[in-house]
């Protein structure tokens, strides 16, 4: 009975975990580049439950022990794309991520709404150098041009190429803030990706609203359930402390 009330427990964190993601996901729907998230959920070993029946041991079955999140997966299903007029938003027709210079080393977006420093740089809306070919890019002043092929032109004369990488294995890509990826061994080497920049429009976040409001019903009806069962679990054992043992 007691191992019961541990079992409905572990099933109220899932979810309480679960909605946690899902609020996330919410948060993020206009947010350009962003990756929808999902969550791993992974039951802990059954335990065979016996009776004895005189001398003899009969096996009844299986009883599930409860439940935990075992980390969570990125979608990376691509976001529609959305015109802009500005010249620096930038978006990727398909696969393929944006390089930028970040602490740590360099990571990857798929959010192309850049912008230009003071200093004439590149950068992501949180400050990162935006890479191209031959590393950081330098704008200067004038007007902006890229072409399909990534290639940046100020005032007409020829910049650099935007460094845009594509991976073997995407779940070797880590989230780690600022809608920015750090890939792991798992994830391979970056590879060159020629993948068509659109100028003047970014990659919307690939949420979608509906869907991401069923699973919150699903997810809250499941809570509750295992509410409703540690609750009987309880007045179970009220009545056996107070009246059978009474």
């Amino acid at each position: 009975m007691i191992r019961g009330l541990y079992t409905a427990a572990s099933g109220m964190l899932v979810e309480s975990q679960r909605t946690d993601v899902i609020s996330n996901n919410l948060a993020n729907v206009d947010t350009p580049g962003y990756h929808r998230k999902t969550s791993n959920v992974r039951a802990f070993p059954d335990m065979l439950v016996a009776r004895m029946h005189g001398q003899e041991k009969v096996n009844i079955g299986h009883m599930g022990t409860g439940a935990v999140v075992d980390g969570g997966e990125h979608s990376f299903r691509s976001g529609r794309l959305q015109s802009t007029g500005n010249p620096l938003d930038l978006a990727l027709a398909g696969h393929g991520f944006f390089a930028v210079d970040a602490p740590g080393g360099t990571h990857y977006t798929k959010d192309g709404s850049f912008t230009r420093n003071q200093a004439g740089w590149l950068v992501t809306q949180a400050g990162q150098r935006v890479l191209g070919q031959n590393g950081p890019i330098h704008l200067g002043e004038g007007s902006v041009d890229v072409n399909a092929d990534g290639d940046l032109f100020v005032d007409g004369r020829y910049v650099d190429s935007l460094l845009v990488v594509e991976f073997n294995d995407r779940s070797g890509l880590q989230r780690v803030g600022d809608n920015l990826y750090r890939a792991v061994a798992e994830a391979g080497d970056p590879m060159r990706y020629n993948g068509a920049v659109m100028q003047g429009a970014v990659e919307m976040s690939n949420v979608n609203v509906i869907r991401e409001m069923v699973n919150m019903i699903e997810v809250h009806r499941s809570y509750e359930a295992n509410q409703k069962v540690i609750q009987a679990h309880d007045e179970t054992l009220g009545r056996a402390v107070n009246d059978i043992a009474g």
